[in-house]
């Protein structure tokens, strides 16, 4: 006899009794639905009133009423809430401005930093004993003969640019024949320097200046470190030379500073102390009869740059004007900033600076803000005009400009100040194809800070110096080329023994940021390690462990 089981087989079965098997059937369904409700209702409850988060106990316990469970879960929600709010705030605050600015805990010596780079330029840029610039300009442009001209046009980019350019003339030149040009007329060492005095002793053969091609023309460094050092040669052109090369052992990194066995006597010179004595003295003059005022400007005497031995001279962008005739004191101050090594794994734009391994320059070994920045002009230059001025570091397939683009080299100095800045990049590049070029150069520059920099800051004090009247107290016999020469004496010195080294550093470490967060977790809920723990635990070993039970009461 076959074996009917629940009410699956209707046959022959009355329609009140299907009925009634149809109901039991929907009730049982019914009451196993609600007995998966009631279970997770009962875990719900377990977990509340077991968890160490606060206010969840006061939800799950059956005494209460509805109202205060309510009460306790706003609560709760809005706590979740305004924690939630206070932690994405943090993690704004971590993402966006992860680095703060402090001063360090003790000073710095200033002999634990290189003594200040100074380059030096005259304003009589020519020599009118040597080629009478005004009287050539007054010939009406009528140049007597070809090497005249060139002569002419090739000064033109050093003197004074609010006289009317040639601007008929050539638009490029030879390098190497420019500098030369420029090197025949300008003002040697010993027409500029009468004495040196380094750390109070006299430098009789003037050696500690060395001559550096710059914007300026011909200029004299002291301290900068040398080119094989500061240059990468191999991608500049070899047309002439911008600074002298030395073997001399170079110590010093703008990064690692100098190392713990390093003699006290090495290259860059390190500052041994503050005042007078410590410091560079030095006598310069310059003969009247030379003066060439179409050439130089009104102004005549020299301008002092003080830089980073790593900084290549850039004396268009800043400078410390010296007349003459006077007696001048620069006292320097140094500002220094470091960047701590927390702070390497961030994104360059994170933390506002570059490490020297994070950057390569083309034209430069060292990372520094100005070098890159000069390696821009000159990218930014050539792409503009087709050429450089020939003070620009280039390289060997970069020509370079002469008169006749003087003034698009003065238009892209100062359009690459401005062009990071305008809002509308990306329609300019549209519409004109040489600027849009440009402007994707420029956009491209991104000189952030070197994140180890140094600078020097100079406070400057002069009074009247009257060699003339010292000459006579002394008797010397007052000849014309004594009278007709103007003196300035000059005095560069540390201002302090020590000062003050400014450090760039997490605002918020993982720790730090971690701390915060569990504290306000904490705070709103009473949250820990162990919440998390505990969470974990309620959705996998505690669900398996009530399963395996329940599958083993249901085999009794």
């Amino acid at each position: 006899m076959e074996r009917q089981s629940r009410c699956n087989c209707f046959g022959n079965i009355p329609d009140k009794d299907i009925e009634k098997c149809t109901d039991l059937d929907a009730t049982r369904d019914f009451t196993i639905k609600r007995g998966k409700m009631s279970l997770i209702k009962q875990y719900l409850i377990d977990y509340t009133a077991n968890s160490n988060l606060h206010g969840l106990k006061y939800v799950g316990e059956k005494e209460r009423t509805t109202v205060e469970k309510a009460f306790w879960l706003l609560m709760f929600t809005c706590s979740i809430v305004f924690c939630s709010s206070l932690i994405h705030k943090l993690w704004m605050k971590w993402n966006d401005s992860p680095v703060i600015v402090t001063f360090a805990e003790t000073s710095t010596p200033v002999w634990q930093i290189p003594y200040p780079a100074v380059t030096l330029c005259a304003e009589m840029k020519v020599k009118q004993t040597s080629f009478n610039y005004t009287e050539y300009y007054n010939l009406k442009r009528k140049p007597t003969n070809v090497e005249e001209a060139h002569l002419f046009e090739d000064l033109t980019m050093i003197c004074n640019k609010i006289v009317d350019p040639w601007t008929h003339g050539r638009n490029f030149t030879l390098g190497n024949e420019t500098v030369k040009n420029i090197k025949k007329v300008s003002p040697s060492l010993k027409d500029i320097f009468t004495t040196i005095t380094w750390k109070d002793k006299l430098c009789p053969d003037l050696n500690l200046f060395l001559p550096i091609l710059t914007e300026e023309g011909y200029c004299y460094t002291f301290n900068t470190i040398s080119a094989n050092q500061l240059l990468r040669i191999e991608n500049l052109n070899t047309d002439y030379n911008y600074l002298k090369s030395s073997n001399e052992k170079q110590t010093w990194t703008l990064e690692n500073g100098y190392p713990p066995n390093t003699p006290f006597e090495t290259y860059p010179h390190r500052g041994t102390g503050y005042g007078d004595n410590a410091g560079l003295s030095l006598l310069l003059q310059a003969k009247k009869k030379d003066f060439d005022y179409l050439c130089s400007g009104p102004i005549q005497g020299f301008k002092i740059l003080l830089h980073n031995p790593a900084d290549f001279p850039r004396l268009s962008q800043q400078y410390l004007s010296i007349s003459l005739g006077r007696n001048v004191i620069i006292a320097v101050k140094p500002k220094m900033m470091t960047t701590s090594e927390g702070l390497k794994s961030y994104n360059p734009r994170r933390r506002q600076c570059f490490f020297s391994s994070e950057r390569y320059l083309r034209f430069f070994k060292v990372y520094t803000q100005v070098n890159c920045e000069t390696e821009c002009l000159t990218n930014f230059t050539y792409v503009r005009c087709g050429c450089v001025h020939f003070g620009m570091p280039h390289g060997p397939e970069m020509r370079v400009c002469s008169v006749g683009k003087l003034d698009c080299i003065i238009r892209a100095r100062m359009d690459l100040v401005t062009v990071e800045v305008q809002s509308n990049l990306e329609e300019a590049a549209n519409t004109d194809d040489s600027m849009g070029e440009a402007r994707r150069v420029a956009t491209n520059c991104k000189c952030l800070p070197a994140c180890t920099s140094i600078e020097y800051e100079a406070e400057i004090s002069q009074g009247d110096f009257n060699a003339e009247a010292l000459y006579r107290a002394l008797n010397y016999p007052l000849v014309e080329d004594i009278v007709s020469t103007l003196h300035t004496q000059t005095k560069i010195f540390f201002k302090e023994a020590q000062f003050n080294e400014v450090r760039r550093s997490e605002l918020y470490g993982q720790t730090d940021f971690l701390a915060n967060c569990g504290g306000l977790l904490g705070l709103f809920l009473g949250f820990s390690i162990l919440s998390i723990v505990e969470i974990i635990y309620f959705l996998t070993l505690r669900i398996c462990c009530i399963l395996w039970r329940r599958r083993q009461n249901s085999k009794i």
